[in-house]
């Protein structure tokens, strides 16, 4: 009889127990899911903050093509001096030139050649039919007899090509013709040396001195 009053007794208590913990449950499943749902709604925001950002703004202009187009209008000014118009062939007559000293400078024709470009003075000098006044000679060395020559009575005439200078100096000679043909070898050293020693008085065009070709011949002859 005690035992089933016990039995009894402890039934109210279990099922309070049952409930509380059932109550508990009930309370604790929804509190955690709400607390999963920020959770996740929190994470799924940022991402999308993320995603959401503005990509950077387009690079400037290269400067390195800003800089080439510089350089192109700043181009050496030096460079484009030396370009030259190329010149048509020109067939100047023949003339002669008074020589300060009395003597006369024959002046075959000029053909003046295609252009090149170079830096020589006969690209940009003169021809004498297009200067004001033609140089005139203040000063002349009779060329050295080449002793072999002398010894053989060898005679001729070496035509020297030239530039006189805005300063009247000789510039660049260069032998242009030896008459006869025969004698060649013998008088072009002693004509070119000759010929440097000459000072003139410079060409003028325009009121300025300026550079021109002249042809000179230089005649050896045993008995001058």
């Amino acid at each position: 009889m005690t035992i089933k009053t016990k039995t009894i007794a402890n039934i109210p208590v279990s099922a309070l127990v049952g409930f509380v913990v059932t109550s508990l449950l009930f309370i604790a499943i929804p509190l955690l899911t709400k607390i999963s749902t920020m959770h996740k709604t929190k994470t799924r925001g940022q991402s999308v903050m993320i995603s959401q950002r503005k990509p950077p703004p387009p690079p400037e202009p290269e400067q390195e093509e800003k800089l080439e187009e510089q350089k192109k209008r700043e181009a050496p000014k030096e460079a484009q001096k030396r370009q030259r118009m190329p010149q048509p062939k020109l067939n100047v007559p023949s003339s002669s030139l008074t020589a300060g000293m009395g003597g006369t400078i024959a002046i075959s024709g000029l053909l003046k050649s295609e252009f090149e470009v170079s830096d020589s003075l006969f690209v940009s000098a003169f021809n004498l039919n297009e200067v004001d006044q033609k140089p005139r000679i203040i000063r002349q060395i009779p060329p050295r007899y080449p002793f072999e020559a002398q010894q053989k009575g060898i005679e001729g005439r070496v035509t020297v090509r030239f530039v006189v200078d805005s300063t009247g100096a000789v510039k660049e000679p260069e032998i242009k013709e030896v008459e006869p043909k025969e004698v060649e070898g013998y008088f072009e050293e002693a004509a070119l040396a000759c010929i440097l020693k000459f000072k003139f008085k410079p060409a003028q065009k325009g009121g300025e001195p300026v550079d021109c070709i002249v042809n000179l011949p230089l005649k050896f002859s045993v008995n001058e």
